[in-house]
This record gives C-alpha cells, structure tokens and sequence, in this order.
C-alpha cells in the first residue's frame, strides 16, 4: 500500500481528477466491453488509498458530503424522469409486489443477515436493514445500460431501484429513531409525528414542484434554452427544502417530482430527458471515484473476514433472491425473469454496505429526524 501523498492537491485538481477518471472509465468500459461499475471503482482505488494521490477527506474537506447528496438527488430526479407509466404495462404487478412486499421484506431478510452473518446487534443491524432495502439506481442503471436486457426484467429492475431507494433511506431513519428512543426514553409520539410530517412534506413539495414546472413548461413561461438550467435549480431546491425538515426525505421529494413531469407527456420532454442522461452519467462516475478514493484500507482490516464473507453469501445467495421469489409470487412473469431480477438486483444490495461507509454516509444522523 503507497503512503498518501503529505501535501495533498488542490479542490479544483481533485475536480479535474475525478471526472477525468471517471470518463475515462466509463469509456473503457464501453471499448472493451467490461462492467463500467468495477472499473470506475477500481480507478477510485488506486487514486485514493493505492497511491495516495487522491484523499477525498483530505482533498476536499466538508463539501464531499452535500457534493455526494446533490449528486444523488439529480441522479435519482433523472431516474424518476424515466418512469413512465405507460411503458409499465404488465410489469406493473411485479413493481408494485416488489415495493409493497419486497420493502419491508428485504428489511427483514437483510436485517436477519447482518445479525446471523456479520455478528452485528440486532439495533444496528435494523438501521443497516433499512439502507439495504435500497438496490441502488447508481448501480442498476450502469448494468442495465451495459446487460441490454428485454423490456419487463429491465423496468422492473429500474422502478424498483429508483422507487426503492427513497424508502430504503427513509427506513433507516425510522429504523434509527426506534433505537433513539429505545435508548435516550425520547416520545414515541413526537418522534413517528416528525417522521410522517416529514415524509408528507416531501411528498406534497415534490409534487407540487413537479406540477409547478409541467404547467410553465406547457404554457410557454420558459423558453427553451432556460428549461434545463430551470430543472436543476428546481432539484436542488426541493431537495433542500425537504431534506432540512427530514433526513434524506429530499431523495422521496426529487423522485415524485421527476415521476409527476414523466407522466406529463411534455413535448419537450425527450430533449429534457437527453441531457439530464448525460448529466447523470457523469454524476455516477464522480460518486464512484470518490467512494473507492475514500476508502480506507485500515478499516477494512479491522474486518472478520469469514463473519464478512458468510454475511455477503446470505445476502446474495438467500436474502435477496427470497425477497425477490416471495414477493414476485402470483405475478405473470415466468421463472427465468423472477431469477434474472433477483441475481441482477444482488449488486446493488452487496453495495449498499460500501455506500454506507462512503464519503457521505448514507447513515441517517443521530439528530437528524427534525432539524
């Protein structure tokens, strides 16, 4: 292991950095036909903790977390902008079982994993349970791009990653004031009434936003060349908004105001959904490098390796594929598709504990139901 470089590089270097690598990745990926995810990954490595060159910490201070939470939020609002009802059809049964049922179950099952796999306690591992209801739209859609899979396994893959990822994160909050008051005697009254005001704030901001900006669209109030820069501007403002009532509620907020525009059936749609592609491919290269650069490879050390490797096993080969088969039971999708969903979602889930420990934390803060 090289020793991190004493002097480090200056913020707007690391920017430069990490978008080159992060392009540069994702291109050869697509020449050599490879997964773009592990290579994005393996560039952040030997940035960060390999050579030293790159410490996010170190390089860019406090602003790696609200850089990560914007560049979520954007990636998730581009997500919503693609789930299109009308392209559903008969997947729709499917997503529907997979976040009605295959939520609350993939908490249950990863929970029961982490506390049977990883030896954690059954209050850490209820909060962790929660973050890994998330498949992750910054994985699945990588993997969709580069797998070309037929119509139905790919939409449900798509909404259940985008849909999901919310709720996983608003899981973990809820999961989390239940340890808070178990340990500190706090209300349960006051804590479950500032989570579901804070979930139906982002809700009602989020769709409300979403309605505001189809009605200007449609009626002409924006020109052409302002409706991309509009976009953005509304994001990070619903966002905001949302997330300093409730942690990570602005995630749910951005995904309803990209369903409601998605659904619109603007005519200037299509051009609107081109570019916020773009952008979110290279928003998921920078998340990327800067994950695998903020690793640390002492922590990892501190690891039980064969506590870590039975946990990844239960994850992979039972967890998931049970959520995926229980929940999918009674849907018209043949057996092939139900374990295609299943193998294919496992990447996300094996990548929700990195995320958990990456630069922004993915962790709802101790003090963050109300702030």
């Amino acid at each position: 292991m090289a020793t991190e470089m004493t002097g480090g590089i200056s913020p707007v270097q690391a920017f430069a950095m990490v978008g080159v690598a992060g392009v540069a990745a994702q291109w050869l990926a697509w020449r050599f036909r490879l997964p773009a995810i592990v290579l994005m990954l393996a560039a952040g490595l030997m940035l960060g903790p390999v050579t030293g060159i790159f410490v996010p910490v170190r390089d860019l201070g406090t602003i790696i977390q609200p850089m990560i939470a914007l560049a979520v939020a954007v990636i998730l609002f581009e997500g919503g902008l693609t789930l299109s009802f009308k392209k559903l059809a008969d997947a729709r049964p499917a997503v529907r079982r997979l976040v009605y049922i295959g939520a609350p179950l993939g908490w249950i099952t990863s929970s029961l994993a982490l506390v049977f796999g990883a030896g954690l306690g059954w209050e850490a591992a209820i909060v962790f349970g929660g973050i890994m209801i998330v498949t992750g739209p910054t994985v699945i859609a990588p993997l969709l791009r580069q797998a070309k899979l037929t119509s139905r396994p790919a939409q449900v893959l798509q909404w259940e990653g985008i849909v999901n990822d919310p709720i996983g994160a608003l899981v973990a909050v809820l999961a989390l004031e239940i340890v808070l008051i178990r340990n500190t005697g706090l209300g349960w009254g006051a804590a479950l009434g500032q989570l579901v005001v804070g979930i139906g704030f982002a809700v009602l901001i989020g769709g409300l936003a979403g309605y505001a900006v189809v009605q200007a669209f449609r009626r002409g109030w924006v020109p052409e060349y302002m409706k991309v820069p509009l976009l953005f501007v509304a994001v990070l403002a619903v966002f905001a908004a949302s997330d300093s009532l409730l942690h990570e509620s602005g995630l749910l907020a951005v995904t309803v105001m990209g369903l409601v525009i998605a659904n619109a059936d603007l005519p200037s749609y299509h051009e609107l959904y081109r570019f916020k592609e773009h952008a979110t491919i290279l928003l998921v290269s920078g998340v990327f490098i800067l994950m695998g650069a903020g690793i640390q490879f002492e922590t990892l050390a501190q690891l039980n390796w064969w506590r870590a490797g039975l946990f990844v096993a239960l994850v992979v080969l039972v967890a998931r594929p049970l959520t995926v088969l229980v929940s999918l039971i009674g849907t018209n999708l043949p057996m092939k598709e139900r374990m295609l969903i299943a193998f294919t979602g496992r990447a996300g889930w094996c990548w929700s504990p990195f995320r958990a420990s990456s630069p922004r934390g993915w962790w709802p803060r101790a003090s963050s139901t109300a702030r």
